[in-house]
């Protein structure tokens, strides 16, 4: 019986079959996938993974950029993500960018507290991803050798850190034994909102302060100056330098160092203590470290008070209101995806870490840091709830201190006004210098790998405000896109923020060739390095399928004359380049062979022409100046070739 029922369906759909063509039915197309875009520095594999699991008529991309700065301006020309990712949003951001979601399942997933801080006018705009323990990241292990206990108040880290120094323990060639983990400005800032914790933020007076400052009838100004007294007395002992965190150097690579046994300590957060432990792992494999233990320590008082580690949310996301409604739609099923457990799973795994803010989400133990966990049973762990982007502001004032730019009691000051007014003397500069007719981008760390328009444009104008005959821009020192149409004072500070100054040296070919080596010595798929090198009035082509250090296959001029290894070459540069700021610690880009400021490396075969005084900054305000008739056009020449690629 079976046999004749299963006999006479085939017989059905063979017949059904035949009939198709003839009734005009026929096989639908595939639907095509609804595109979500994300920004950040996270590549987000395992969530990606889990969302085109879970529907298959989505398509996540993550794009990765280091520049939470870029993010904004997308927004702000209409280009931005779909699910846009903050750490600090503020009030105008959220209202004026993102879509309200007080509607959705993922609004009332998570911990009452931290959603009521985050809410603006009573509505939910944002969902926090995983949260990370922020406090000091140790290497146990050297405090053991120099026979240390470990430090209980501020006092005692000054003096270990101090003598860990004069054993040789825990620094480099520096001499640091202790630095921020500070890529970002909120990542300053929360440490000196950490040392106002254990005396101030964590006690009833405290308490009343921030509540008076989300009220707007409290102020740091007046208030906050004990905050930098930590900071103080470890640059007074010399165990930290001021100018990693300003960024007037490059910044002390804290995962790197910690798991290396060359720091000993640094403000930071569970993320970076997991990343030491498997970077240590590594260098052990290697035979280039020997094995260390870490844990955390908390942020201590100087008064007897219990000390405190500090929680955050990692970052915020919400959703890009310009965007179609069913993007929108797509968006809020892929939030309330990731408020579910298994949600949470691949958002930790994609951050390394970090503790899930769901409402009775069952947290791993293992994820939980040595050296926290009893304060976690104990509740003295502060959630950084400050409201706007304060704590950024805080820490980008921070940077102007270290770097002399400011008086403690200027940037306060400016704080206050920034949080009050909305306003300060740093607020974007929307005077209009010129056009561009073209989007010139920055994405994927397009300017670290390839020739690029934006690379092209930037080494132009370096190249006419110096009046060298050959300029080279290192990737690393463009930060920002400019977008088709008008280009704001402020579109310049963001594409190229940094001081370094532009200089013109004369230098032999053969150097040339050196300095061209070096920079695609770092050309990787994946966080290229910055050393990277956008030029004018040259070409040349390399293979990133080589070995570093023999990847350069030919350099020549515009003209196609080969780079003559024995004739001079007058090229503009910047200081940096040049060891301005020393080749300690990877400063300087590797570019030693330029090197004509740093008395203690060996000087490059290089003849300083002129100190221009100009930034890459100015060179760009210079050129719009100069051509305010004509918006910028810039188009692919040839100028770089990678042949690993081309073939």
């Amino acid at each position: 019986m079976k046999r004749t029922i299963t006999t006479g369906l085939a017989g059905l759909l063979c017949a059904a079959q035949l009939l198709l063509p003839l009734t005009g039915c026929s096989r639908q197309a595939p639907r095509e996938k609804t595109v979500i875009k994300i920004l950040y520095t996270n590549n987000f594999k395992q969530v990606e993974e889990l969302v085109e699991t879970a529907y298959a008529d989505i398509d996540l991309q993550a794009e990765l950029s280091l520049y939470p700065s870029e993010q904004l301006r997308r927004l702000d020309r209409g280009v931005g993500p779909d699910l846009v990712i903050a750490a600090q949003p503020d009030s105008n951001l959220v209202k004026k960018h993102l879509l309200d979601i007080s509607d959705t399942k993922a609004s009332a997933a998570y911990d009452g507290t931290i959603m009521n801080a985050w809410k603006t006018d009573g509505k939910t705009y944002l969902i926090p991803l995983p949260g990370v323990y922020s406090g000091y990241v140790i290497n146990e292990t050297l405090f053991e050798q120099a026979g240390l206990p470990l430090p209980a108040n501020n006092t005692e880290l000054v003096a270990a850190l101090s003598e860990l120094k004069e054993k040789g323990l825990g620094v480099g060639e520096d001499g640091v034994g202790f630095s921020i983990m500070s890529d970002y400005n909120t990542a300053v800032g929360l440490f000196y909102v950490g040392n106002m914790v254990p005396d101030f933020l964590g006690t009833v007076e405290g308490v009343k302060w921030l509540a008076d400052f989300k009220n707007r009838q409290a102020s740091f100004a007046g208030t906050w100056e004990q905050s930098f007294a930590l900071s103080d007395a470890l640059i007074e002992a010399g165990v930290m330098d001021p100018a990693d965190t300003a960024h007037q150097r490059n910044i002390v690579l804290c995962k790197k160092r910690l798991s290396s046994g060359t720091l000993a300590a640094a403000f930071g957060d569970s993320a970076l203590y997991y990343e030491c432990i498997a970077g240590n792992q590594q260098a052990v494999r290697e035979g280039s470290a020997e094995a260390y233990t870490y844990r955390m320590l908390p942020l201590f008082s100087d008064k007897g008070n219990e000390p405190w580690f500090l929680f955050s949310p990692s970052a915020l996301m919400g959703i890009n209101n310009s965007i179609s409604e069913e993007k929108q739609n797509a968006c809020k099923r892929i939030l309330e995806l990731l408020s579910t457990p298994e949600g949470q799973e691949a958002l930790i795994a994609d951050l390394g870490g970090g503790k899930s803010c769901l409402t009775d989400y069952q947290q791993q133990e293992e994820m939980i840091p040595r050296g926290i966990e009893g304060y976690v049973e104990s509740g003295y762990i502060y959630n950084v709830l400050f409201p706007s982007k304060t704590v950024e502001y805080l820490g980008g004032y921070v940077r102007n201190i270290l770097a002399g730019k400011c008086r403690v009691e200027e940037a306060l000051q400016a704080i206050d006004r920034f949080y009050y007014e909305g306003t300060d003397e740093s607020s974007y500069d929307f005077s209009v210098i010129g056009r561009v007719n073209q989007d010139l981008l920055l994405e994927n760390f397009n300017v670290r790998q390839r020739e690029t328009e934006l690379g092209n444009f930037v080494a132009d104008c370096v190249a006419e405000a110096s009046g060298a005959p050959i300029a080279v821009v290192n990737g690393g020192g463009i930060r920002a896109s400019f977008y088709e149409g008008v280009v704001y004072g402020g579109d310049i500070a963001a594409v190229c923020p940094y001081d370094n100054q532009i200089i013109v040296l004369e230098i032999k070919g053969q150097t040339l060739w050196e300095m061209l080596e070096n920079g695609v010595s770092t050309c990787t798929e994946e966080f290229p390095g910055g050393r990277f090198l956008q030029v004018s009035g040259m070409e040349y082509a390399f293979d990133s399928g080589r070995p570093a250090g023999s990847r350069l296959v030919s350099a020549a001029m515009p003209d196609g004359t080969a780079l003559d290894p024995n004739a001079s070459y007058r090229v503009a540069v910047t200081d940096y380049m040049a060891g301005s700021k020393t080749y300690a610690e990877g400063n300087g880009d590797g570019y030693a062979m330029l090197n004509y400021y740093d008395d203690d490396a060996p000087k490059g075969n290089v003849t300083l022409v002129k100190e221009t005084g100009l930034t890459y900054r100015d060179a760009l305000a210079q050129y719009f100046e100069r051509h305010q008739d004509a918006a910028v056009e810039r188009k692919l020449e040839g100028r770089i070739t990678d042949l690993a690629q081309a073939s």
